[in-house]
């Protein structure tokens, strides 16, 4: 048993006997943890990187059949139409849930496999996100022409291959038991292949596998299943999984959404990063123009005196770098806000369609040009929570402790949105 993987490993998240096992490994794995959970959230230590999740045959349909082309670009459409008339057709919004494998093409026909996932339930999922997804069933060299049974979860499902080696059929049984139940249902499954014609030739025997430390059916009951099935039957280890060679395109909801955001928030960020290297181009500039001014004020304020003729140029000049301020103090540069906000919205859910700061001079009766700053911010959520948290990190983050934020409740659109409206002004008007 391997005790840690490299990074460069690949990891394997499997349905073992009685609960979800992790193998890790470069060319062959080896099993690192046999967890015992049968929630994939409640695993524990289950490395990041590469790491693809295989899901238990009991979550997935398996509908074989023989489509009358071997033209590849009606695959897909055929198998399709093969899953609505079994009523076994996956929802869009449920993820990509359906997939199909091709496992034999001849002159003018070929053997598909199209499978559907089952919407995974609530800790269905890893704590950390796997980059690709297949089932358990494809993860095993089996032996050819051979009916094989293993035990995931505590439950018996079996798997057909073909001549050459190639998973035609799999399914998941009723019971935990190994008894004549059993050997009806896996009876009655080889039955269904044939009737299909996915098999091209006869099946020549029946592996039971079962892991180190399992207990393996007894010899009367591999016989029975063996008189039923007309097979030879024999009790083989279990052998190591390995992943595919091509994984499936199966892809649950909650990782598909995970995907977009993590994409919006790279080209959200590097839209950002944009921006910012072009107002620093423009404020070096000006900062280059600024320490060449202030080189000449200095100069100018040691040869002038009060009484020079020179100290009127030096005030005129003083005035018009005060004009400067609101650019000069990076801390209240509108595009440091902006990222600020962005930095306070939640990750989904959320859409602005209005931000706005000024920052600028204002002239008051009695008291000459003072700096306005204040803050607009509009857009939409999914849900009122989410609208209500955006306000509160607005309120709590460090970034705005010079503002005073204005914090209505939103409104419920028609569309079933809900609309929100922020403000901000600055804590005092700083007088020039």
């Amino acid at each position: 048993m391997s005790k840690k993987g490299k990074k460069t490993d690949q990891v394997l998240l499997i349905p073992g006997a009685e609960g979800w096992d992790v193998w890790t490994g470069s060319e062959e794995l080896s099993l690192l943890k046999a967890s015992g959970e049968r929630d994939a959230l409640s695993v524990d230590g289950v490395p990041g990187n590469n790491l693809v999740m295989a899901f238990p045959v009991r979550d997935v349909s398996a509908v074989p059949f023989l489509a009358a082309t071997a033209e590849p670009g009606m695959f897909r459409d055929l198998a399709e139409l093969h899953l609505e008339r079994s009523g076994l057709r996956a929802e869009d919004s449920a993820g990509s849930l359906s997939d199909c494998f091709t496992i034999k093409t001849g002159e003018e026909e070929a053997v598909l496999l199209p499978v559907v996932l089952s919407p995974p339930p609530e800790g269905g999922l890893p704590k950390k996100s796997p980059k690709g997804f297949d089932v358990s069933a494809r993860c095993f060299p089996f032996p050819a022409s051979t009916v094989v049974l293993w035990r995931e979860f505590g439950r018996w499902v079996f798997a057909v291959a073909n001549s050459e080696s190639k998973v035609v059929y799999f399914q998941a049984l009723p019971g935990a038991q190994f008894d004549a139940q059993l050997s009806r249902e896996v009876a009655l499954g080889r039955v269904q292949l044939g009737m299909q014609e996915v098999l091209a030739q006869p099946l020549s025997g029946c592996q039971v596998w079962t892991a180190e430390g399992e207990i393996a059916p007894s010899q009367e009951a591999l016989e029975t299943l063996g008189q039923v099935l007309g097979l030879p039957v024999s009790n083989q280890p279990k052998p190591n999984p390995a992943l595919p060679k091509e994984l499936s395109k199966l892809l649950p909801a909650d990782i598909r959404a995970e995907r977009l955001a993590v994409r919006q928030a790279m080209q959200t960020r590097l839209a950002i990063a944009a921006g910012v290297i072009a107002y620093l181009g423009v404020v070096g500039f000006m900062g280059f123009k600024y320490l060449k001014a202030k080189e000449a004020s200095e100069i100018a304020t040691r040869r002038a005196s009060d009484g020079s003729p020179a100290a009127q140029e030096v005030a005129d000049f003083r005035t018009k770098w005060a004009e400067l301020q609101p650019i000069v103090e990076n801390q209240y540069w509108p595009i440091e806000q902006y990222f600020n906000v962005y930095k306070a919205a939640p990750k989904q859910g959320l859409r602005f369609t209005r931000i706005e700061m000024r920052n600028e001079f204002q002239l008051r009766d009695g008291e000459g040009q003072v700096i306005k700053r204040d803050m607009v911010i509009e857009g939409n959520s999914d849900q009122a929570a989410e609208a209500f948290q955006f306000g509160e990190n607005l309120k709590r983050s460090s970034y705005f402790d010079d503002f005073r934020w204005g914090i209505n409740s939103p409104q419920q659109t028609k569309g079933d949105l809900w609309r929100f409206e922020y403000a901000a002004s600055f804590g005092e008007d700083t007088t020039i």
